[in-house]
């Protein structure tokens, strides 16, 4: 009976923003044929070149909703990027620089808690900011829009801030609009299920923790086991689709321990339930098992298979390609080309979003490093 509320849920859903985003693109092309009308070519060349800056601008405006309402509610911000750029916080102070990341292009903040209180209804303060942001910026924009009368020394500035509304509009709702999306929820689900309480909001609660936590630095073996552990039997309890994510994050934790038994277990544990993760994702499985019995099993033929599944990705950190073919490299002997993705995996570790996972996986191109320069 849940499962069939489930799938009418996300039918209705489907058709809900099919009818919205329809009525939008509708309402902005027949405004916008009107208002460019009496452009000049120049002029809408102008807006076309501009179209991408704009939109970065309205993807600016929603993240730092999200960083405004973290640092509210008391969160320690530490990075924000918007498309290729990138701010980064260390102990003392901010950093610039350019974001190689295509996951994280379309912009990205992370907050991490400071202190355990009240942690349910920060974190759904947290995820409100975005939304509310993307809503008021598309109130502002609209207004100044109407307000700015018709005349050529403006056509432009006009057509801009109508961009900037329509953007933003489209953002807020498919940001605020509660769904989930490969077992990964938007931000108004997150909402949603925080207040709801009970057993949902605690497995939010949770995972939004491990996420957040891993983002910014905490390697794998400091992950909580005790939440870790929680949060399986809720997710089994409430059927979540992100369950099987779980596996990975105790996989990694023990790997990072060096309980190499254990962490295979939850690898395969991670692998017999691959079906529940969707096609296109799969690939962080193929290159996690690669990796482990390349490194960890000093397994070739093992290795090899599961290479052999993995296909590139913009959703696998280039660290992770060339850490799995230094380890399998140095498996066939092959050690001078070992030391080369040795060397180009260390200089893509930045680059990670899971930063807990980089710092791990630097101490493991430290140890294939020292194998193959010995054998060189």
């Amino acid at each position: 009976m849940e499962l069939k509320k489930s799938k009418s849920l996300k039918i209705f859903l489907s058709v809900a923003l099919f009818i919205v985003f329809s009525g939008i693109g509708f309402f902005a092309g027949k405004m916008g044929v009107s208002a460019s009308s009496g452009m000049s070519k120049l002029s809408l060349l102008t807006l076309v070149l501009l179209f991408i800056p704009i939109f970065f601008i309205v993807i600016a405006i929603h993240e730092a909703g999200h960083a405004s309402a973290g640092v509210w509610v008391k969160f320690e911000f530490k990075t924000y990027i918007v498309g290729p750029l990138m701010w980064e916080k260390d102990t003392k102070r901010w950093h610039f620089k350019w974001n190689k990341n295509i996951n994280t292009a379309g912009g990205l903040v992370i907050c991490v808690p400071v202190g355990t209180e009240n942690l349910t209804k920060r974190f759904s303060i947290y995820a409100a900011g975005g939304p509310i942001a993307s809503l008021l910026f598309t109130i502002i924009t609209y207004g100044l829009y109407s307000l700015i009368p018709i005349q050529n020394n403006v056509g432009i500035l006009r057509n801009i801030l109508f961009i900037m509304a329509v953007l933003s509009l489209i953002i807020f709702i498919s940001t605020a609009i509660p769904m989930r999306a490969n077992g990964f929820s938007s931000d108004g689900a997150r909402v949603m299920h925080l207040l709801n309480g009970g057993d949902t909001a605690r497995f939010e609660l949770l995972i939004l923790k491990l996420i957040t936590n891993a983002s910014a630095g905490v390697r794998p073996k400091e992950i909580n086991t005790r939440e870790l552990n929680e949060a399986f039997i809720l997710a089994q309890k409430i059927k979540a689709p992100f369950k099987v994510y779980l596996h990975s994050f105790f996989h990694q934790s023990e790997f990072d321990k060096g309980n190499i038994d254990k962490a295979e277990q939850h690898l395969m544990d991670y692998i017999n339930e691959i079906e529940s993760i969707p096609k296109g994702i799969r690939n962080i499985v193929w290159i996690d098992a690669a990796f482990f019995f390349a490194f960890a099993k000093k397994n070739l033929e093992q290795a090899t298979i599961y290479w052999n599944k993995f296909e590139p990705a913009a959703l696998i950190p280039k660290a992770q390609i060339l850490a799995t073919q230094a380890a399998i490299n140095i498996l066939k002997n092959e050690n001078q080309l070992a030391l080369t993705n040795i060397e180009a995996a260390d200089k893509e570790i930045s680059n990670m979003l899971d930063k807990g996972l980089g710092i791990a996986l630097k101490e493991k191109l430290q140890n294939l490093k020292i194998s193959a320069s010995k054998l060189v």
